[in-house]
């Protein structure tokens, strides 16, 4: 008895699509693969590619293009002495270790300060501490956290004493 056995045949993909694959992986700058997808468009024309193949080509250099979009990491700057670090990470910068984070109140007259810490003084108001609720994910670092309000002249004595990192948005 000889039992037949059935190997899946493997779809064809045609030379050209194997070759774009390929340089669109390994483009570098955004006008190489600008040219390569220009490319793309002509052999689509000239009929060079098999059914779908224009199409995944296509989606796979816009992912390439947002992989390339995408900022590089910078190392995070180091707070040695007391002040204000400021970061942007639309820009790739990484918020560096401090004591305390510090956000500007909507209309500019007092600041916002998240630290572990427990602060007293002229001009500093305990507003609550933070628990798993007030996050949208459960186990945010900043769990147990005080938050204070604080005036611009209490602000400028706390970073003349605390390291402190402040989020700067590009506008």
């Amino acid at each position: 008895m000889a039992k037949i056995i059935r190997f899946p045949v493997r779809e064809q993909e045609s030379v050209a699509y194997g070759n774009y694959t390929q340089l669109i992986e390994a483009a570098l700058s955004k006008e190489t693969l600008n040219f390569y997808m220009e490319c793309i468009e002509e052999s689509e024309k000239k009929g060079h590619f098999m059914e779908g193949e224009s199409e995944k080509l296509l989606e796979q250099g816009r992912k390439r293009r947002l992989e390339m979009a995408k900022p590089v990491q910078t190392e995070k700057e180091v707070a040695e002495s007391p002040g204000v670090y400021c970061y942007t990470p639309e820009m790739g910068q990484r918020k560096p270790d401090c004591q305390m984070e510090a956000s500007r109140g909507y209309y500019g007259k007092h600041w916002y300060i998240d630290t572990p810490l427990s602060l007293k003084g002229r001009g500093i108001t305990f507003l609550k501490k933070y628990t798993d609720n007030d996050f949208y994910m459960p186990g945010n670092y900043r769990v147990g956290w005080n938050e204070y309000r604080v005036t611009d002249r209490a602000f400028d004595k706390l970073k003349e004493q605390y390291t402190i990192s402040q989020r700067c948005y590009l506008d």
